[in-house]
């Protein structure tokens, strides 16, 4: 989203305030939301040479064998390398691992338990505490799995090729560059990576270079760029890369690791929940809760597209009747390659199809939420089915039922969505999943269980003959759900059921008003 310079400084500062001399005083920068993005880009290994190839394979094999050292010196060192809270001290794991020529805390280490730098002698300073790092996070991973685990869980170990990532310095800084030629029609974008296995010393003194000094080779990449690519990467937003071999296409990718920091959104306006229920027909109805305490129908929506869902059914019968097809070959011991051909494009299509319905419905949704946000201090319930495959398991219940709950994609539309909105300056607090159970059963006027459902439909409430939408009914008691966490919990935080955080009351200060929704 594009935002003139005049709005954006109003977003980023404090309006400015002329001092008793006339000169102007500067305020604080507002508080930033941080979030990461990856974008992919393939590696056009046809327009490479065959020594630079080699030199690719060369650089991973070497990195992998690096990072499986720094592991096994963490597991060896625990005692000694560890914190309190279970996070690898670096400048420790540096005194094992590597000696220094210039005086690091008023001494000079001229000798470790543990030489990487004998061992690798054509490695750069840079890249050893590029591969310690990817050491050092996975460790620390597996450390917190293991401390809330039952049970011993196996150490990692990288028995396949492992890429370090490579960070994008400042100035000459940096194991990595990233240059733009759009006059060249084979490739526009191409990553410059330092190749030390080819490192040489200078002998004679220059003017520009001393004697002795390393002369790092450089290993260009190119990339296969598109303009999807031209909008997302953008050269000031790179944080990382990592170069990943996928063996099936026999292809190489450079994973690009994009940072962002967007302002957070904070309103002085009424509070306000979004409560929104996610479904199989209707993808997802969103109703907004007040300090009314009534729904207006301008704030409620009901997001469905019929067209990519008959698209989408359309394409689960191709596919059934495929795989009938297939099994009556199979059975009859005949050939089976077209129909494995047909089959597998039939589901890459689906699979694009799906992708596509749900970031139309996402961006809906998004768009729905930006224009509320201008009148209400706006937070979002998104009811989260957990564990609901589990309520149909195999020989129970109706077949195509459990056949569409296994196919719904929840998880992936409540991802997209909070991704979407973290664009927007919407903090994690503010956009939470919330266990969604018994609220499609429950009357949303007075609470009672009392009540049936004709089909998906139509909701009925025997105690106060309350009717209305069923998706309406629940995305309601969704957005009660939160308010009641908020206001009558016996806790001091609020559980977010998708990233299993926990959000401190404090930011729900702002709930007195909404109140009235749970009387």
């Amino acid at each position: 989203m594009k935002i003139e310079e005049s709005k954006q400084e109003e977003l980023l500062f404090e309006d400015k305030k002329l001092g008793e001399n006339g000169k102007v005083k500067s305020t604080s920068q507002a508080p930033l939301v941080t979030f990461y993005e990856t974008v992919s880009l393939r590696i056009k290994t046809e327009l490479m040479s065959v020594r630079e190839c080699e030199r690719l394979k060369r650089i991973t094999a070497r990195d992998t064998r690096i990072i499986r050292d720094y592991l096994r010196i963490i597991n060896h060192n625990e005692e000694k390398i560890l914190k309190k809270d279970g996070k690898v001290n670096i400048s420790l794991l540096d005194k094992l691992t590597l000696t220094t020529s210039k005086k690091n805390e008023n001494e000079i280490r001229s000798s470790v338990p543990h030489d990487l730098k004998k061992r690798y002698p054509r490695c750069s300073h840079d890249e050893f505490q590029e591969c310690s790092s990817k050491a050092i996070s996975t460790y620390e991973s597996w450390k917190a799995k293991q401390d809330v685990s039952k049970k011993e869980l196996s150490r990692p170990e990288f028995k396949k090729k492992t890429p370090r990532p490579m960070f994008k310095g400042t100035g000459s800084r940096g194991t990595i560059k990233v240059h733009s030629e759009p006059e060249n029609t084979e490739a526009i974008l191409w990553l410059d990576i330092r190749d030390s296995l080819d490192t040489r010393r200078s002998d004679e003194r220059t003017d520009s270079k001393k004697s002795g000094t390393k002369n790092h080779n450089r290993l260009w990449l190119p990339l296969a760029f598109s303009p999807y690519h031209e909008k997302k990467l953008k050269p000031e937003n790179i944080k990382k890369v990592e170069l990943i071999h996928k063996s099936k296409e026999q292809q190489w990718w450079a994973h690009f690791t994009l940072m962002y920091s967007v302002p957070s959104y904070h309103s002085t306006n009424p509070p306000a929940v979004l409560g929104v229920d996610l479904g199989i027909k209707k993808t997802a109805v969103a109703v907004l809760l007040t300090p009314t305490g009534k729904v207006i129908m301008d704030e409620l929506r009901f997001i469905v597209n019929k067209e990519r869902q008959s698209k989408i059914w359309q394409l689960e019968k191709q596919i059934g009747d495929t795989q009938r097809k297939l099994n009556k070959s199979l059975n009859n011991g005949q050939h089976t390659e077209q129909l494995n051909a047909t089959l597998f494009l039939l589901r890459k299509r689906l699979r694009s199809v799906t992708e596509q319905e749900l970031g139309h419905a996402v961006n809906q949704l998004v768009d729905f939420i930006l224009q509320l946000k201008k009148s209400y201090n706006l937070f979002v319930a998104v009811g989260y089915p957990k564990n609901i495959r589990k309520s149909q398991p195999l020989g129970s219940g109706n077949k195509s039922h459990r056949r569409r709950l296994h196919k719904w994609c929840y998880r992936l539309f409540t991802t997209k969505l909070k991704y979407k909105l973290k664009h927007h300056g919407f903090e994690s607090h503010r956009v939470v999943a919330v266990n969604e159970s018994w609220t499609s059963q429950t009357c949303s006027r007075c609470n009672s269980t009392n009540t049936t459902r004709t089909g998906q439909g139509q909701f009925n409430c025997h105690d106060c003959n309350y009717e209305l939408d069923a998706d309406l009914n629940g995305a309601k008691n969704i957005g009660k759900r939160l308010i009641k966490y908020a206001l009558k919990t016996t806790f001091n935080f609020i559980f977010d059921t998708l990233t299993e955080e926990c959000h401190t009351l404090l930011h729900y200060n702002c709930f007195e008003p909404l109140g009235q929704w749970l009387e």
